[in-house]
């Protein structure tokens, strides 16, 4: 079959970029023999893909749609079948927004333009929801002062003259639903599956180049695998690509991240191929920087094994040092921010993190992590960080090291006995005189390393997801250099998302389903 020029990146220099808000463009020929034809592709079949999916479905007027996914199921192979389900949304607009737009921090590459676009859709997930077919108490929210909301607090002081009750709520699935729909996900899958005359849903079938013409820079397609062969589907109105995050790309992670020895917490397909696709059809890229981690996560003794947990260091468990045998963080936890014990602190005064975003008086950043620490126990605290393994011996299942005395721990670990033991010293001094004034630990819980036998547990950095991709506009517009929407192709999801410094809990699939509507009613033309 003929590929023509739509192999690799084509020369800019010709194309005439065009506004494609409507999805109709008069297409000159790439000189591709197409084998199939459809009004939409959609790009993986995530939660982003599936709302881009069904929208098509049930407000496209019979337009047709192919969801295209390269893993083996139909919930994709990133992270939204993994994730908590929860939908970021609200009930006041005005404030939602001014939140919105502070989440940006000082990182203001999100137009005005796309942060209300996001909160007005913000606003219709649950009624949307409805409008398919869920019932009226199909979730369970979290507007409680304990809950979801409380992630208002996580930033600034500044920002807590807003109520977060009246301004940021969120909603997921009901857990217990008697259908088996207790997943946002699941409720959107099986929607599709019922608009199978208008929905083709491939997996096993990934997305290997855009098909572009070379004039316009108008996209007229996508090309896909069919086993070994290639299939070139065209696209009438246009391609929406939902194709998450790049955790499972080595060489990605090193260059944006410099993270060595990291481990995603659940995707094991977000390659970065649709960012290649799309940096190859001129598409300006954002937000690289971008991730919900690190944390310190359990991995084995040989580094191959990990447990599918969050973090053994949690207040009152023990102290996280690196290979020199010293601590390099106040150990706080994965959400030491957004509940109910830490809302009344001077949040310029304690040091904390919140979804991977770090603060130890500043701004609120990545934090780094060594690809190899150590988690430092005594046996009081191991017996709390037990219940982070998924069997009853950790040592035995080569999780971690034991020993009688810490300099004997050291020897086992290869780190400097004098080191080690000169920590753990000054760890216990400072808590009997009043608190970790090394890097200020919130105090709630912690506990000295006293009681033999004590335990080190190997620990590598942990994260949940990126966000980077290709800039996209407040229509869901993919853009080029220039700023100018690359005609016919859009976004949604983490593919390239909107979060460019802080994130709210909730947030990303909120994003999947909001961005899902607009760019799928952008590229029908009926938005």
């Amino acid at each position: 079959m003929a590929l023509g020029t739509a192999v690799g990146a084509v020369a800019l220099g010709g194309c005439s970029s065009k506004d494609a808000s409507s999805g109709d463009q008069d297409l000159a020929s790439t000189g591709v023999d197409f084998d199939e034809e459809y009004d939409v592709v959609v790009v993986g079949s995530g939660l982003a893909g599936l709302a881009t999916a069904v929208t098509v479905g049930t407000e496209g007027d019979g337009a047709t749609c192919l969801l295209l996914e390269k893993s083996d199921s139909p919930l994709g192979g990133g992270n939204s079948a993994f994730s908590g389900g929860m939908i970021m949304t609200t009930d006041n607009y005005d404030d939602c927004l001014e939140y919105v737009k502070a989440l940006r921090g000082e990182n203001e590459t999100v137009s005005d333009a796309i942060c209300e676009a996001y909160v007005r859709e913000a606003m219709e997930h649950a009624n949307w929801l409805r409008s398919l077919g869920a019932p009226d108490d199909f979730y369970v929210s979290y507007e409680d002062p304990d809950g979801f909301c409380q992630g208002v607090y996580k930033y600034d002081a500044e920002y807590t003259e807003l109520d977060p009750n009246a301004s940021v709520h969120g909603i997921r699935f009901n857990p217990d639903n008697p259908d088996g729909l207790t997943h946002v996900i699941k409720f959107l899958s099986a929607k599709a599956d019922e608009l199978a005359d208008v929905i083709t849903r491939k997996t096993k079938a990934p997305a290997v180049r855009l098909i572009q013409d070379p004039v316009s820079c108008a996209i007229e397609g996508v090309t896909y695998l069919d086993g070994n062969k290639e299939v070139n589907v065209r696209a009438n109105k246009g391609v929406v690509m939902c194709c998450g995050g790049f955790e499972n790309n080595p060489e990605m992670m090193a260059n944006y991240f410099k993270a060595y020895g990291c481990h995603p917490a659940a995707a094991v397909h977000n390659t970065g191929d649709g960012i290649v696709m799309c940096e190859k059809v001129g598409a300006s890229m954002w937000h690289m920087h971008g991730i919900a981690g690190f944390w310190p996560h359990v991995v084995s003794l040989d580094g191959t094994g990990f447990t599918s947990n969050l973090e053994m260091i949690d207040s009152g468990y023990g102290i996280l040092v690196g290979t020199n045998g010293r601590r390099f963080t106040p150990e706080c936890p994965a959400v030491s921010y957004g509940n109910n014990t830490r809302v009344a602190l001077d949040l310029k005064l304690t040091n904390g993190n919140r979804h991977g975003d770090y603060q130890s008086g500043g701004e609120w950043m990545t934090r780094h992590l060594p690809a190899v620490s150590w988690g430092i126990f005594d046996a009081a605290g191991f017996e709390k960080a037990t219940t982070y393994f998924p069997f009853d011996d950790p040592v035995a299942e080569g999780f971690a090291y034991s020993a009688d005395t810490i300099e004997g721990l050291a020897a086992q670990i290869d780190v400097p006995v004098e080191e080690l033991t000169r920590t753990v010293a000054t760890w216990n001094a400072m808590l009997q005189n009043g608190g970790d004034t090394q890097f200020y630990r919130a105090d709630d819980g912690v506990a000295p390393i006293v009681e033999p036998p004590f335990y080190a547990a190997r620990q590598c950095p942990w994260f949940l997801n990126t966000d980077g991709g290709p800039e996209r506009n407040e229509f869901g517009q993919i853009l080029d250099h220039d700023k100018n929407p690359i005609p016919n192709l859009y976004s949604a999801g983490e593919f390239g998302s909107i979060w460019s410094d802080m994130y709210n809990g909730g947030g990303n699939c909120g994003e999947c389903l909001a961005f899902g509507r607009i760019s799928a009613r952008n590229c029908l033309g009926i938005a």
